[in-house]
């Protein structure tokens, strides 16, 4: 059984630089998200699905090589009509990867966009994993209302993935239950703690 990942040894003189915004050079009384921004660490993922049929799926499929840990606070589903069934599982196995969704971080000047593609959209499932966790997004009530889905954010506060010498693989399934093709819109913030 491996702990949880080493982290880099910090002088006392970079600890006490850290503290302090580079740009305000005022000591960092911020959230830690807002800290993540500002350290070039948070990530955006987002896109959207057309016609997703009903009784198909959405698949976002996650691939984490070993020592590539994230931490996932907020996923949102945005459809055209509900009702919606979302499942995340771990450890899914895919024969195809997927289109790569475009990943982008929120520091524009930090030049730290994702060297390596980490989410898919559409991958060749051929067994989704252990389920972690279930959502039900519900009708609006009248046909063609509008419908949006948000978890994660306050809910369940964050998910840490990946693993400090493993590869783990993830896969976000959204079912369509609404009677008939909605689009569906995906969006994803995380961050990687990279000090």
């Amino acid at each position: 059984m491996s702990g949880p990942p080493v982290r880099k040894q910090l002088d006392t003189v970079t600890l006490q630089r850290d503290s302090y915004d580079a740009y305000a050079k005022a000591l960092t009384v911020i959230t830690e998200p807002h800290r993540m921004v500002h350290d070039g660490f948070m990530y955006n993922a987002s896109g959207k699905a057309i016609a997703v049929a009903n009784a198909a799926n959405l698949d976002l499929f996650i691939r984490l090589p070993a020592g590539e840990i994230r931490h996932v606070t907020l996923v949102e589903f945005a459809p055209d009509d509900a009702p919606l069934d979302v499942f995340l599982y771990e450890g899914t196995t895919v024969s195809a990867d997927g289109t790569a969704v475009n990943i982008r971080n929120h520091n524009r000047i930090s030049g730290g966009d994702p060297a390596v593609d980490l989410m898919y959209v559409g991958p060749t499932v051929t067994a989704p994993g252990t389920l972690l966790h279930q959502q039900y997004i519900p009708s609006p009530g009248a046909v063609g209302g509008q419908a949006a889905g948000q978890i994660v954010e306050n809910e369940d506060q964050e998910w840490i993935l990946g693993h400090p010498t493993l590869e783990k693989t993830y896969l976000w399934r959204v079912t369509n239950n609404s009677g008939g093709a909605i689009n569906i819109g995906y969006h994803f913030n995380g961050y990687k703690i990279d000090y």
